[in-house]
């Protein structure tokens, strides 16, 4: 592969990260506030919401497909994606009722996350294998250092006055635009359905690779545990009734400036734990980690303690990040690393989008300590399952074989 094009990918990924972290703060706490204070949204409308980019994870596989059909080159797709992204976010700007501010805010997402598999492609045509985790590390740090920054400042604006969100949305439409930009930069070759396949020829992937296929349902397992806890913290940290009713920058704080400062200097750890440690060692490292901070969340109205939970969460999410972005490029054919990327995403979209539903339901039957439970079950279940292939021949690089 040659040496300009991981140049200036790279080059691009640094220009595009802190944009990068201005929409995942923005996306990953101020949405569903907004929804709660301003809105005054049900609960059927804050899991839509809470499960807006999982459920764009679904359409990953078809609008692979599409770019593959049209033979349009990944940067040139993704660059699309983040442009409709700043559409919709600008059309939750305006929005005066909770229908449409819900529609545009859960399209924004939507469209944004198609770039995952996308992305996949790039790095693996323009990065070699030994270098990957270290050369996406930096770019994550500065998104997490954006992403710390943008919390606390939202947070704060919130807290004068709930409707200045549209200034918080006016900064995110700004930096989709600039994502947009930054990724058209890249260089990238065009897609072909040969290599791509259609949805179904993907999705088939799941049963005619069989250690494929059981990786993703640990990691379903895994991923089900952590979400449906996710949108519940901000449920745990801002009703009364759970003795907490925490302002919006300390939502913000807790929710994105922690987890983002934990993850700013726990990723390059994590990039070299992924190009030099076993598979499982590093994925299992990860879940002690999600679990932790679970166990440790639901459990005391200490504020010392909730950021210590999320201290772990956000270590967590440093690895996490990389792992779940780059781990299909250890046993899937480099040709066909965003075929794999797309069910894996498409997955995630799942769990995703059911998971705020039945953590939800959960918390209506009984109480958020209980939907603690049921995630750290689901995570321990998982970490066990994990442990059943880490002697597979395909997660020994030496002997590694990608024969389904």
């Amino acid at each position: 592969m040659p040496v300009d094009n991981a140049a200036a990918t790279y080059r691009n990924d640094l220009r595009r990260s802190p944009f990068q972290g201005v929409l995942e703060a923005g996306w990953q706490a101020f949405p569903l506030l907004i929804a709660i204070r301003y809105f005054d949204a049900p609960e059927s409308a804050k899991a839509f919401i809470a499960g807006a980019g999982p459920i764009g994870f679904l359409l990953t596989p078809l609008t692979l497909y599409i770019a593959a059909t049209l033979r349009a080159r990944p940067n040139i797709a993704c660059a699309f994606v983040f442009s409709v992204a700043a559409l919709m976010v600008a059309g939750a700007t305006i929005a005066q009722s909770l229908l449409l501010f819900s529609i545009c805010i859960i399209g924004s997402q939507v469209a944004s996350v198609q770039h995952g598999p996308l992305m996949v492609q790039v790095y693996t045509a323009n990065y070699a294998a030994h270098e990957r985790g270290r050369r996406i590390s930096t770019p994550l740090m500065i998104t997490a250092f954006a992403s710390v920054i943008f919390a606390w400042l939202g947070g704060e604006l919130l807290d004068l006055e709930i409707s200045y969100y549209r200034y918080l949305f006016l900064c995110m439409i700004v930096a989709s635009a600039a994502s947009a930009w930054a990724i058209s930069k890249t260089p990238s070759l065009p897609l072909s359905t040969t290599n791509i396949g259609n949805p179904w020829q993907n999705f088939s992937l799941i049963w005619k690779d069989r250690f494929f296929g059981y990786i993703l349902g640990c990691w379903m397992l895994l991923g089900l545990g952590n979400l449906i806890a996710l949108p519940i913290r901000i449920e745990y940290l801002t009703d009364p009734d759970y003795g907490i009713n925490a302002n919006n920058t300390t939502v913000a704080s807790l929710m994105v400036v922690i987890p983002a400062i934990a993850k700013l200097l726990s990723t390059k750890i994590w990039g070299h734990f992924f190009d030099k440690l076993h598979f499982i060692t590093t994925r299992n490292l990860l879940n002690i980690c999600f679990l932790l901070s679970i166990a440790l969340f639901f459990f005391t109205t200490n504020l010392v303690l909730l950021s210590i939970a999320m201290v772990f969460q956000g270590i967590a999410m440093g690895g996490g990040r990389i792992f779940w972005g780059l781990w299909v490029t250890k046993i899937a054919p480099d040709e066909k690393t965003s075929s794999y990327m797309s069910i894996h995403m498409a997955l995630t979209g799942l769990r995703g989008t059911l998971a705020p539903f039945i953590g939800y339901w959960i918390l209506t039957q009984s109480a958020p300590t209980t939907v603690a439970y049921v995630g750290i079950g689901l995570i321990a279940v998982a970490m066990v399952l994990f442990e059943f292939v880490r002697k597979h021949h395909r997660l020994i690089p030496s002997t590694s074989s990608h024969s389904a």
